[in-house]
């Protein structure tokens, strides 16, 4: 029994390595795309045709779900689409892609804190992570001079959105199916990148002739494989040990961003993204930790009430 689930946890494990991989290969994908394609046009694309290919694995559960739950997995993915339309224009912005998802990458460490608002209470290794990453931070916007570059306050927006979103969606949407929840946030936050789409670039000329392939790639294995496989590798892994694993995005990241866009990066940049990644292994192995307490108290309550 004991070997089953540390298999189970094994294959949970490398599940999530290969959904890191995924994550960090839509970064690539998508700087691809927008060399023909404006990014909120592009982004629409992608998030409502993954939510319809996504509602289409249950379509009947999806089609029948209640007008409640309906409209705040659609108000929450609103939010989402926010996120993501900031995250768009940095992605634009940038350069590289590496200093980026070390910025997004924050966003584990200020859940958290943003769930502040929500009531929820920020454990101490959480201030420790956020004390760890600010030198970090401190040190790649050294790297432009004492200032942070457009794209980087666009990334450090959207990581505080994204962290408000998970909040609000564990508050409003923890009733709602996965697969449901999903599809509906996936097609209300394309929406929203169309909205600003229309807004702002209406105007601009499209192509999707030399990057359908990035797209196609950044709709099926970005967004809607990679959802699949993080739902199983969830199931299998209840504990949230495969937070650590999860801290993996930003490195391959970076080392895709290196090798296929020859991004290079300082000394003083470097040093501030290990900082950040030391952070989030911080956080991650603190909350493990927490994660198994609260487990190991609530059994030794099952205990006291089975005897009594």
């Amino acid at each position: 029994m004991q070997n089953n689930a540390q298999s189970s946890g094994l294959y949970a494990h490398l599940l999530l390595v290969v959904v890191t991989l995924l994550a960090a290969s839509g970064w690539l994908f998508s700087k691809f795309v927008i060399t023909a394609m404006t990014p909120m046009f592009f982004l629409a694309i992608r998030f409502v045709s993954s939510g319809i290919m996504v509602g289409g694995m249950k379509p009947k559960q999806v089609l029948s779900t209640s007008s409640s739950k309906r409209t705040r997995a659609l108000l929450t993915g609103c939010l989402l689409g926010a996120q993501t339309a900031l995250w768009g224009f940095a992605l634009m912005l940038s350069e590289g892609l590496g200093v980026g998802a070390f910025l997004i990458s924050l966003s584990f460490l200020l859940i958290p804190v943003t769930g502040l608002m929500f009531g929820y209470r920020a454990q101490p290794h959480t201030w420790l992570a956020v004390a760890i990453a600010m030198p970090g931070l401190g040190l790649l916007a050294l790297r432009h001079g004492f200032a942070l570059a457009p794209s980087d306050i666009l990334f450090l927006l959207s990581a505080v959105l994204y962290a408000l979103y998970f909040n609000v969606n564990g508050k409003y949407c923890a009733d709602i199916p996965p697969v449901t929840q999903t599809c509906f946030q996936l097609i209300a936050a394309g929406t929203v990148c169309f909205i600003a789409f229309l807004f702002w670039e209406r105007d601009a000329t499209q192509s999707v002739d030399g990057v359908w392939h990035w797209l196609a790639l950044s709709i099926v294995l970005a967004t809607c494989l990679r959802f699949l496989f993080l739902l199983k590798a969830q199931s299998m892994s209840p504990e949230g040990q495969g937070a650590i694993v999860m801290t993996l995005e930003p490195v391959w990241v970076a080392i895709l961003s290196a090798w296929w866009l020859h991004e290079s990066l300082s000394v003083m940049a470097l040093s501030g993204m290990g900082l950040i990644f030391f952070a989030l292994v911080v956080n991650a192995i603190g909350s493990l930790r927490a994660g198994r307490k609260q487990k190991l108290a609530s059994a030794g309550q099952s205990v006291v009430v089975s005897g009594n």
